[in-house]
Formats: structure tokens, C-alpha cells, sequence
């Protein structure tokens, strides 16, 4: 039996599905890695939560950079690794999604928001760091670009930030508790795209296996977890995801 039937057999065997993406599933539709040469942070600065906090400035300054993420956001689609990662997620109804990602492009590839978990949060919405209630994002930008004072929260006049998780800003613990949870009641969890090294994310598989879980590494890089693995591949996404939706 080849390897991708493989994948295809203990796929369609297992009763909860959980997979975990990384930067290289979205590279491949044309996002750069955010730590690559030519990534957002070495271009930029990152600006650490706490002076989010404590200045107007580099409040701007984040609203103006998430203007800048969202053009390019604009002209990037989901590739063949998101649809692979569409059709697991959705079926059936105990298979979930982990993203490490903040594009937004699996929701574009037609998963619900109820069957993702965005651990590092996602740069399409915008929340209050106060109540946590979402705002219209689109009112923070036309304030950029019509130079007016940033709006406060409309719930209870908090600041407002990017719903995704800054440098120095705590995880969203009720994320990482849901994500720990599904990944301890999978039988099958499947790594893509992720070097499996920034962390909390890069101690799931290690949960998963702690619980008896199968577990799949799909990465065009070696990972620290490839010995421990039931199967990897190690190639560009499009070409693995491509064969396998051949196979189903």
C-alpha cells in the first residue's frame, strides 16, 4: 500500500480528526513565512503588546501595518493544502482545525469558524482588549486614512487592537485549553505546514501521542517529531495534498 493511501485509510478510519497548520501551508498560496528573509517581521519591527498599550503612536502604527496585511490579503487564495485541509475538517462533525495561521484563508476555503481554533488569532477581525467584544475593523482603517482618532470600543470604550496575538501579549487561554482538549480526545492528528517549533503549538503532537493518538507529519522541512511519526512526507503541500484528494 503507498504511503497516500495510507494517509486516506486511516483517515476515513478515525472517529475525531484534528489537524494543525502551520506558515507553509499559506506560503504556498503566496504569503510569505512572517519570520521569512523577506517576511512582515523582518521588514517591520514588531511592536510588543505593552507598548501597544501605552501608545497612540504605535497603536497607528499596528492599524496602519494591518491595512498593509490586508491588501495583500486581498489578492491571496486558498491552494490545494487548504482544500485538502477543508474536506477532512468538514467530514465529519468531531474533526477540527488548529491554525497557528492569522490570514483567514481557511475560512475562505469554506471551514466554519466553529470547527477552527486560531491560536495565534487572526488579522481579519478586531476586538476589545477590555470586554473582548469584536468591532467593525474597517472603522479603525478609515480613521487611519482619514487621520481621525482612533474609535473605541462600542461595548464599553476599551482600547481596541487586531484580534491576533501580539509580541508579549498572553495566549488567549481558553483557546489553548480547547485546543488541548480536541487533541486529547482525537485518534488521528495531522501536522501541516508547521516546523513545529514556536511554542505552545509545537507541544500538541507530543500531547497527541501521549494519548494514543496516530500521528501524521505533511512539511516540506524536517521536523523534531518526524522520528516519533506514523508517516511523513516531506515535500511542497500542493504536491502531497494534490495526490491525496486523488486518492479519496
Amino acid at each position: 500500500m503507498s504511503t497516500f493511501l495510507e494517509i486516506v485509510k486511516l483517515v476515513k478510519a478515525s472517529k475525531q480528526t484534528v489537524i494543525l497548520t502551520g506558515a507553509g501551508i499559506s506560503t504556498e498560496s503566496g504569503l510569505p513565512d512572517f519570520r521569512s528573509n523577506d517576511g512582515f517581521w523582518t521588514k517591520n519591527q514588531p511592536i510588543q503588546f505593552n507598548e501597544f498599550l501605552l501608545s497612540e503612536e504605535k497603536q497607528r502604527l499596528s492599524w496602519e501595518r494591518n491595512i498593509e496585511l490586508h491588501s495583500l490579503l486581498e489578492k491571496i487564495f486558498p491552494n490545494k493544502g487548504h482544500a485538502f485541509v477543508e474536506k477532512i475538517t468538514n467530514m465529519q462533525k468531531n474533526n477540527f482545525l488548529i491554525t497557528q495561521n492569522i490570514d483567514g484563508l481557511h475560512q475562505k476555503s469554506g471551514i466554519r469558524e466553529n470547527k477552527i481554533i486560531e491560536i495565534h488569532g487572526n488579522a481579519i477581525n478586531a476586538a476589545c482588549l477590555e470586554c473582548d467584544a469584536k468591532q467593525n475593523i474597517l472603522d479603525f482603517h478609515d480613521a487611519i486614512k482619514f487621520n481621525k482618532p482612533l474609535p473605541k470600543c462600542n461595548d464599553c470604550g476599551g482600547v481596541v487592537k487586531v484580534a491576533t496575538i501580539s509580541f508579549g501579549q498572553p495566549m488567549n487561554e481558553m483557546d489553548m485549553m480547547r485546543a488541548s482538549n480536541i487533541v486529547e480526545e482525537s485518534d488521528l492528528m495531522i501536522v501541516m505546514g508547521s516546523s513545529l517549533k514556536v511554542l505552545p503549538a509545537g507541544k500538541l503532537p507530543n500531547l497527541a501521542m501521549q494519548t494514543g493518538s496516530k500521528l501524521i507529519i505533511l512539511n516540506r522541512d524536517k521536523t523534531r517529531y518526524d522520528e516519533h511519526a506514523d508517516i511523513v512526507i516531506n515535500d511542497e503541500l500542493k504536491k502531497i495534498c494534490g495526490r491525496l484528494m486523488q486518492e479519496f
